[in-house]
């Protein structure tokens, strides 16, 4: 049973550090799209050396010089922060395209209402202006009126095309949010903002799956080391983990 954990450890650390190693690899390379395919390179070599760097540490820490113990596991740190800002920049830019086209609506919505605004200003202001004028000068106000009334009309015709394109697009923007609903969904219930949201979830994932990765080498170089040590004996390496004395099928077992 022992050395299926073993094997089950590994699989689950080679898993989570190469899912962890594509997404790095396609994130640095949006980073520096100057060279991708020089950047995917350096970046893979850098993982696979990563790993192998910190469970060489763990299984040998004790007879590695004092200098080169201290430069591999700076090593070790700066490329999991490097492996962790390349996930950053894939699940940012996976964010940012799929909410492009709502942000591109919305930006469209925002600017037709910001004109329709307007429009409804001058309109008031017209209206307002021929309003002023005294009684007394009733061909003056009747003059301005007439020659005022086309300009007025045009504005309210634009005024009523402006409210069906903004209808049309909101209708769009309700589509094209589906993609991001989930994310609009859990800022409406903790008054956030949908950014806001995708920044604190992508952080998240960078804080677990490298430092995961990791210390999953380091379970499982702990794993070897304790079978290594007591043969495989499961009832021995058992006594390590519980206090008070194990089941007795662990004995029969060994």
């Amino acid at each position: 049973m022992s050395r299926i954990y073993i094997f089950l450890l590994a699989g689950v650390g080679l898993l989570i550090s190469s899912v962890g190693a594509v997404f790095s690899i396609f994130g640095l390379t949006h980073l520096f799209s100057g060279a991708p395919l020089s950047v995917g390179i350096m970046a893979g070599s850098l993982e696979a050396a990563k790993l192998v760097v910190a469970g060489f540490l763990y299984r040998y820490w004790g007879h590695i010089h004092k200098f080169m113990r201290s430069y591999l596991s700076c090593a070790v740190v700066a490329l999991s922060m490097i492996t962790s800002l390349g996930i950053f920049g894939y699940l940012s830019h996976a964010y940012q395209t799929s909410s492009l086209a709502t942000r591109t609506a919305q930006m469209k919505i925002d600017g037709l209402i910001s004109e329709r605004a307007d429009i409804l200003a001058q309109i008031d202001r017209t209206e307002k202006f021929i309003d002023n004028v005294p009684k007394s000068r009733i061909s003056k106000k009747f003059a301005l009126y007439e020659d005022s009334r086309t300009q007025i009309r045009k504005l309210h015709h634009r005024s009523e095309e402006l409210d069906d394109t903004i209808d049309q697009l909101k209708q769009g923007l309700v589509k094209t949010a589906t993609e991001i609903g989930p994310l609009m969904d859990v800022a409406d219930t903790f008054g956030l903002k949908v950014d806001t949201v995708a920044k604190i979830l992508i952080l998240i994932f960078v804080s677990v799956f490298d430092p995961l990765a990791i210390f999953i080498v380091f379970a499982w170089g702990l794993a070897v080391r304790l079978r290594e040590k007591y043969r495989g004996n499961e009832y021995k390496i058992a006594q390590l983990a519980f206090s008070k004395p194990v089941d007795h099928r662990y004995k029969k077992s060994a």
